[in-house]
């Protein structure tokens, strides 16, 4: 009989993937992991990460199937599967990948602080203002009142003087009189809102407490001399310390 010798052809295929960002720029650092799937069940893994380059090259096998997954620390990860089943002649098969960056994460909400105040310390109020030659609390003054609202309905045996500044336009005894009408102003509305009027003191101070540069003489804008049109708060009797989230109040020493 004669006898045959048949070679058969090595059939060779290597798997190349190339990694890029989602601005189309080569991305480097890419963690590739190609993972054989067996009638739907894992099998062998293999994996590559290199900072040198953004192609990797690995052999694969004939008939079979690959799940392929692209990662990278802050990028969404990318996947794609590739069957070697039917193929019968040696190629190269190509994929990329596309990671989209993650977005920053929001950054993360300021810790609640709060600060203690003592007995006679002046608390300034950020939005108690008033307009020139008047003691009509402003809408914008509301929000700050409600604090003290709050304060006083959590510490009941607290009782505080409401102590009103104006600025240094006017006449000194004029002014007195002014500051006098708007901290009683305030503590007019404090009242409406329920609380007893033996725990409110209200004191005008006028223009013996300027905070700024604004005094007498000195030429100013208004928003400068408004700066010194305010109410502050202080402790009279009750609780020796109380404590007052710090984004709604400003701390002064009573020097200030």
């Amino acid at each position: 009989d004669d006898i045959w010798i048949v070679s058969k052809e090595k059939i060779v295929l290597d798997l190349i993937t190339t990694n890029y960002n989602d601005k189309k720029q080569p991305l480097d650092s890419v963690k590739i992991v190609v993972t054989e799937i067996l009638d739907g069940e894992i099998g062998e893994k293999r994996s590559r990460m290199r900072p040198d380059t953004n192609a990797y090259t690995f052999p694969l096998l004939v008939e079979k199937s690959y799940k392929i997954i692209a990662s990278r620390n802050g990028f969404i990860s990318d996947t794609t599967t590739v069957n070697t089943v039917g193929i019968t002649a040696s190629q190269v098969i190509n994929k990329s990948f596309t990671l989209k960056q993650l977005p920053p994460p929001p950054p993360k909400e300021p810790e609640e602080v709060y600060e203690e105040y003592s007995v006679n310390e002046a608390i300034r109020l950020n939005n108690i203002y008033y307009d020139f030659d008047d003691d009509k609390i402003l809408e914008d003054a509301e929000p700050d009142l409600e604090v003290i609202k709050e304060l006083m309905s959590e510490y009941p045996d607290l009782v505080i003087e409401l102590g009103s500044h104006t600025d240094s336009q006017g006449a000194g005894p004029y002014n007195k009189e002014l500051s006098q009408r708007r901290a009683e102003s305030a503590r007019k509305w404090l009242l409406k809102k329920g609380i007893s009027k033996e725990r409110i003191q209200a004191k005008g101070y006028g223009e013996s407490v300027i905070l700024n540069q604004c005094t007498n003489g000195v030429k100013c804008e208004d928003d400068e001399h408004r700066f010194n049109r305010r109410t502050e708060f202080k402790i009279i009797s009750g609780p020796t310390t109380i404590r007052i989230n710090k984004k709604r109040l400003i701390k002064r020493s009573s020097g200030e």
